[in-house]
């Protein structure tokens, strides 16, 4: 009874919400990837492709919008979700394309393409 007791408490604290600072699994996703794609708006811009740079740059506002609405569902201000933003900036554009990244940028369309159906 102890054990059946314990797991539910278990499976109600996986279904809270993350702690306010503290992004939650999905959010973070959506924040890793509207960075990823921010950099590689920057990238096309830079290289001659507008287009290119177009489709990502919004695919990047696009999910930092989404990703900002969760953040703050979740309980952050303005101001940390801010930091959260710029922290994340800084963290893909180490690790994108490299082993070990935290996500595979090439997985990231999905999140644009399953918010357009």
């Amino acid at each position: 009874m102890l054990r059946v007791a314990l797991g539910g408490l278990l499976i109600g604290l996986l279904a809270l919400p993350a702690a306010a600072g503290e992004p939650s699994a999905a959010a973070d996703r959506l924040l890793w990837c509207g960075s990823a794609f921010y950099w590689l708006s920057t990238d096309a811009y830079d290289s001659g492709n507008d287009a290119e740079g177009d489709e990502y740059g919004a695919w990047s506002d696009d999910l930092a919008a989404r990703a900002d609405m969760m953040l703050e569902a979740e309980g952050n201000d303005d101001v940390a979700i801010t930091a959260m933003r710029d922290a994340y900036d800084s963290r893909v554009v180490d690790e994108m394309g490299k082993p070990g990244a935290k996500y595979d940028v090439t997985t990231c369309p999905d999140l644009v393409v399953s918010a357009a159906n």
